[in-house]
C-alpha cells in the first residue's frame, strides 16, 4: 500500500515537472534591453542598457512646445520604447505622418505599417522624419559628412520606398559609452 502512495506521489510529481518544462522550439529569449530617460551634462537623453553597455540613442536638446519640454519628451519616448520592448513588438522603426505630423513608429515587420498606436517619436511639421531616422543609426559618419552608404549587414535599410531601421541589428552595432 506504501509503494503504491509513494508510485502515485512520483506520478503526480513527474506530471508537475513535465507541465514546468518549456518546451525549446517555442521558447523565447528575454530581451534584457531597457530603455529610460536621464539627465547627462544638463541635457536630457534616452538612453538604452544592452547587455553589451549602455547607448545614448536621443539628446532631447529643443522643447517641441511649451508643454513639451525636452525632460517630458525624454520621459514619454523612452516609457514608449520600453512598452513597445516588453511588448514583443520593438523590432522595427520606420518613419510615417500621423495627425499631418511626421513620425517615427514600431513596424513589427520588414514593410510593415506605421498605425497612430505605434508612435515613438512624434516631430516638428517642418522635419524630414526619414533623415532623423537616417541618423539615429548613422553611427559611423564622421563630422565631415561622409555619405551614408547601406550594405546588407546595416540595421537600416529600404523596404516599399520607407526606411527602416532593425532594432536588434542596430543594437548590436553601435557603440556603447564607457
Amino acid at each position: 500500500m506504501k509503494i503504491k502512495t509513494l508510485a502515485s506521489m512520483f506520478a503526480g510529481l513527474g506530471v508537475i515537472i513535465s507541465s514546468a518544462v518549456v518546451n525549446p522550439a517555442t521558447a523565447q529569449t528575454k530581451n534584457t534591453n531597457t530603455y529610460y530617460c536621464a539627465q547627462l551634462n544638463n541635457s536630457w537623453n534616452t538612453f538604452v542598457n544592452t547587455p553589451r553597455g549602455r547607448v545614448k540613442l536621443i539628446n532631447w536638446e529643443n522643447e517641441f512646445s511649451p508643454d513639451w519640454t525636452p525632460q517630458k519628451r525624454c520621459s514619454a519616448v523612452s516609457s514608449r520604447f520600453q512598452k513597445f520592448l516588453d511588448q514583443g513588438n520593438l523590432k522595427f522603426i520606420r518613419t510615417g505622418n500621423v495627425n499631418n505630423l511626421p513620425v517615427l513608429c514600431v513596424a513589427d515587420a520588414r514593410g510593415g505599417s506605421c498605425p497612430d498606436e505605434n508612435v515613438l517619436v512624434t516631430l516638428k511639421p517642418e522635419t524630414d522624419p526619414e533623415q532623423v531616422l537616417i541618423q539615429l543609426v548613422d553611427f559611423r559618419r564622421s563630422v565631415s559628412g561622409e555619405t551614408l552608404t547601406l550594405s546588407a549587414d546595416d540595421p537600416g535599410f529600404y523596404a516599399d520606398g520607407e526606411f527602416y531601421v532593425d532594432m536588434d541589428k542596430f543594437l548590436e552595432k553601435v557603440p556603447v559609452e564607457n
